[in-house]
């Protein structure tokens, strides 16, 4: 168990009042890791992983297959999950925004209808050090926090605490179930797991050991048909990865997240070290379905489990996610709902993060508010009628205006299309089902015009109809 300063950490949980008795709703819990693309659990096919506590979610609930974000990047996506709006909607557009107290969320929804509301863990918008509205109990770091003894804002006091961070948020949220239990609650928990720079969680300092990493087949690949942003990121034998730099490995010295690492040894221990980071996750999410379970609360407890962005892992050379290649922007999600939600459930049909807001607030039976353009997907897991599902997904990676994004991304069943605006450079197209790696740009052959065209009109039509100010940029693009 981590040692936590207890008294200061759950004053604010004993002492805070609880709300007058409502009507029996379900219960939400939240569990948000951080750069975890889609592969990486078992259950979503990870050859090395075993993830049974988080697979359970999916194995007794359902597991999304197609789940994508609005915008890889930490806030904007957790804006996104908690507003139920596009980023250019909610207006955070970046890391360094100040979060608008101003917007509706899901958590104030559900406080307004008589829940007991928690936020615990990773906030991140701008490094905001206020407590923000809808919670009756909130605990969050200053931007990305420490994995190591954190600094946390406690209902309005900054108080140390010892040990783990995810350790800590579990220890957290449970105690807040605990003396919520007989109220319905929201419990919002954001994980700075699997962040880096990567502190494995203790118990796993040595998980994968024995494991050879191998870069996918497109790390070395400067692929002409990728923008020359992309070609720049990316790494290639002639740059930090020669066969000297590669003998040499062991006396370079380590680069900090996010920088290339100086050989492919040093990359394989990166990635080791990320995947510790998950597997207290993964102990942790045991610990809190055996809370729910010990205290007769999982048949009425809706869990959702997903992550706020993807993350490449070499794809394409690349370390990190702001680009619009599958394994920045699929993510897992997993839903658990005993009450009325079968199990084993797989969903193809594509939804999004902007889809929780409304989701959870359908399963609660909550109006959603007009301006939230997430659709639900209730109905596409209980049997009851619906709003259709999508057929297209919006992707974007804004820059500094919302109206001259970086990139504008079209996701259909089939295909992808990349317009790389700002800079301008080359579009993308790529054929999912014959190509789901993305290693041949179609763009790039004459024939495929028509086709460009057709994907470009379905675009600018979609942006229409969620009001996107872009729409000048890729009309002219």
């Amino acid at each position: 168990m981590t040692q936590i300063t207890r008294r200061a950490a759950l004053t604010a949980i004993a002492g805070a009042p609880f709300l007058h008795a409502a009507p029996r709703r379900p219960n939400f819990l939240f569990l948000l890791t951080d750069d975890q693309s889609y592969s990486t659990l078992s259950l979503t096919g990870s050859p090395f992983l075993r993830t049974p506590n988080i697979d359970r979610i999916g194995s007794e609930g359902v597991l999304f297959t197609n789940t994508f974000v609005a915008m890889s990047l930490c806030a904007p996506s957790r804006a996104c999950c908690l507003t139920g709006l596009y980023p250019h909607k909610n207006g955070i557009i970046g890391n360094q925004i100040r979060w608008n107290h101003q917007l509706q969320t899901l958590p104030r929804l559900l406080q307004s209808n008589g829940y007991r509301t928690a936020h615990i863990g990773k906030f991140h918008m701008d490094s905001d050090d206020r407590v923000h509205p809808g919670y009756d109990y909130y605990a969050a770091q200053l931007g990305q926090g420490q994995y190591v003894n954190p600094r946390k804002n406690i209902n309005g006091k900054w108080v140390d605490l010892q040990g783990y961070d995810t350790d800590i948020v579990t220890d957290q949220a449970i105690e807040f179930m605990r003396a919520s239990k007989d109220k319905p609650f929201c419990t919002w928990i954001g994980y700075k797991a699997c962040h880096g720079p990567f502190t494995p969680a203790p118990g796993h300092e040595t998980d994968f050991a024995s494991l050879a990493f191998r870069p996918p087949d497109s790390f070395f690949l400067d692929d002409t048909g990728k923008p020359d942003r992309v070609r720049r990121k990316s790494q290639n034998p002639q740059s930090a990865f020669t066969a000297e730099s590669r003998k040499s490995g062991k006396k370079k010295r380590k680069k900090a997240a996010g920088d290339a690492p100086d050989s492919l040894e040093a990359w394989g221990n990166r990635e080791r070290d990320q995947y510790r980071c998950l597997m207290g996750v993964e102990d942790s999410v045991g610990r809190l379905l055996g809370f729910l379970d010990e205290e007769k609360l999982s048949n009425d407890t809706i869990v959702v489990y997903m992550g706020d962005n993807g993350f490449f892992h070499g794809e394409h050379g690349l370390h990190g996610k702001m680009e619009a290649y599958e394994e920045a922007l699929r993510v897992p999600m997993l839903l658990r709902y005993p009450a009325a939600v079968k199990g084993n459930q797989r969903i193809q049909a594509f939804t999004s993060n902007i889809d929780i807001a409304p989701s959870v607030l359908d399963f609660c039976g909550i109006r959603a508010p007009q301006p939230m353009q997430g659709l639900s997907f209730k109905g596409l897991i209980d049997g009851s009628k619906g709003q259709p599902g999508r057929d297209s997904f919006v992707y974007t990676m804004h820059g500094g205006d919302a109206a001259q994004p970086t990139v504008k991304a079209l996701r259909t069943r089939r295909h992808k299309l990349i317009l790389n605006l700002n800079p301008k450079d080359k579009t993308e197209l790529y054929d999912l089902q014959a190509d789901p790696k993305e290693m041949k740009n179609l763009a790039l052959q004459p024939g495929n015009a028509p086709l460009i065209a057709d994907l470009k009109r379905k675009l600018i039509a979609e942006m229409k109809r969620i009001e996107d100010p872009a729409i000048a940029a890729v009309e002219t693009s």
